[in-house]
């Protein structure tokens, strides 16, 4: 009797095994569906080097340059698949925060620098917004090494002086967390307050600002 109980607690503590390990492989995107939605993917690096390139190439053709705070990476991962499993699919998007202050008689120049290496990144047409509003922006779809979503968004101050922040977005990339990508070199991340919010030391700059 006593071997029985030992062969029947075997096979249940196998089962039991097999049903964990399984429902950690479902959970973090090993199951059936999940698996075949990896194929044709953008990896974590091509999708990274995409971003950094039209980021560079846009903060290049500023001139004079910005002074940066930094840059941070946001991850949005799709919805679950129908059965329940985690989607293997994400938007990716990486935010440069500008700490230099913007004139409002200024940030018209600094959008048509913009405007101008976007089109020359094979964004064909680049929406801008209507200039009353308290937030000015800008859209594009660059073409340079795959479809990139481009944005420039210009909040207005109190002193109306603007902050503005430059996004790049491609999707369709196997999700990764937001913590395996580093912002584009030099810059840090972008430091947070523990609400969350974004820190900026404003800078002066003698063109921009005034």
């Amino acid at each position: 009797m006593t071997a029985r109980w030992k062969v029947i607690g075997s096979i249940v503590l196998s089962f039991v095994v097999l049903v964990s390990v399984g429902a950690v492989l479902f959970s973090n995107g090993y199951g059936p569906l999940a698996l075949a939605d990896r194929p044709g993917r953008l990896g974590t690096s091509e999708a990274k080097s995409r971003i950094d390139r039209v980021l560079r190439a846009t903060m290049d053709g500023i001139s004079p340059s910005l002074a940066y705070a930094g840059a941070d990476f946001e991850v949005m991962r799709k919805h679950d698949l129908w059965d329940g499993e985690p989607s293997m699919r994400s938007d990716v998007t990486e935010i440069v925060t500008a700490r230099t202050v913007v004139s409002r008689a200024k940030l018209p120049h600094l959008m048509d620098q913009v405007t101008e290496t976007w089109k020359a990144l094979g964004s064909r047409v680049v929406d801008r917004s209507d200039p009353a509003g308290e937030i000015q922006a800008l859209d594009g779809i660059g073409h340079v090494g795959g479809e990139t979503l481009l944005t420039l968004y210009a909040k207005a101050q109190q002193d109306s002086t603007y902050l503005v922040n430059i996004r790049a977005e491609v999707s369709n990339v196997l999700y990764q967390p937001a913590h395996e990508y580093e912002p584009v070199s030099p810059l840090a991340r972008t430091p947070r307050d523990a609400r969350g919010y974004v820190i900026t030391d404003p800078v002066t700059d003698p063109y921009w600002s005034h």
